[in-house]
């Protein structure tokens, strides 16, 4: 070993065994005290994750957020506790003693730091996906308003009503992002289609386009799927044009993805119980939009 490197490894040495020689009995308890405090908080800031996980479960149970939004946020959560279960293990050797020593000072000191920065982050991450799950995510598109009978495109002359429709959406998504200029984040745009049970006509315009795109026997489901996912997709490509030209994405966007989804003649609305096969409130376009941290 160098003489230079030697000298290295022993001012380290010295330094340790000097602050640990210069920190009081009482500052040491005193600390310890207060880092099984901060393992309640800990404790807290968990449970609070957990709430928040069953949230996102019943929003998602009544279609108020869409399936990828409350797929990312459980990740998103699950992290986050994993990184509160990694901090309180390194604590839990320490808080469980009854008395501690001098020596034990340096393990007290670096633990409080790396605790009070996971609580800090928890407190930050719970505070954006409460606020998250607190707007309006989701707009309800009436298909029968912006499409006519037996098509999927918008006629041209009703863009411009469509465009009204998604400007509350484009305005909330600014602000959200405009609140948490210190996190990378993620936007997702999810549209999903739905129809309503009654058959499509067999020999119509719309059967035979339909049935040449579906490679299957084309049961009524399989059509009403098909219909309800061509809608989704034209109401995406509307939505995003639209964004497009009135959005402002900051520095702090790193992704932009817009998705869409047919569900068929599956309810909408799962808190409605007296839908009917032609009901109109079926034939609706959900789209949901959600921004994460990187």
């Amino acid at each position: 070993m160098s003489k230079n490197r030697t000298f290295f490894y022993l001012i380290i040495i010295f330094t340790n065994v000097y602050f640990v020689s210069c920190v009081s009995q009482k500052k040491v308890t005193t600390k310890w005290e207060e880092l099984r405090e901060k393992e309640a908080q800990l404790d807290a800031k968990e449970k609070s994750l957990d709430s928040l996980s069953i949230s996102v479960q019943q929003k998602a149970q009544q279609n108020q957020i869409d399936d990828t939004t409350a797929a990312r946020i459980q990740r998103f959560i699950g992290i986050s506790k994993k990184e509160i279960d990694k901090i309180q293990a390194q604590n839990e050797i320490l808080a469980g003693k009854t008395t501690m020593n001098k020596e034990d000072w340096p393990a007290i000191r670096n633990n409080l730091e790396l605790t009070d920065e996971t609580l800090k982050a928890a407190a930050g991450k719970l505070e954006m996906i409460a606020d998250l799950l607190s707007r309006s995510l989701v707009i309800k598109i009436d298909e029968d308003i912006i499409f006519e009978p037996g098509k999927y495109k918008v006629a041209a002359s009703l863009e411009q009503n469509i465009s009204k429709i998604f400007e509350p959406a484009v305005k909330e998504i600014e602000s959200f992002i405009k609140k948490y200029p210190d996190y990378d984040l993620s936007l997702i745009v999810n549209a999903n289609g739905f129809a309503d049970g009654t058959s499509i006509a067999e020999g119509t315009a719309l059967y035979k386009d339909l049935r040449s795109r579906i490679k299957s026997s084309a049961s009524d489901k399989e059509l009403n799927k098909e219909l309800s996912r061509l809608r989704a997709e034209e109401v995406i490509g509307l939505f995003k044009k639209y964004f497009d030209t009135r959005f402002q994405p900051g520095k702090n966007i790193q992704t932009t993805l817009f998705t869409f989804e047919g569900k068929g003649d599956e309810l909408p609305n799962p808190k409605i119980a007296d839908y009917k096969p032609d009901d109109p409130r079926r034939r609706v376009v959900l789209l949901y939009w959600s921004v994460f941290p990187e």
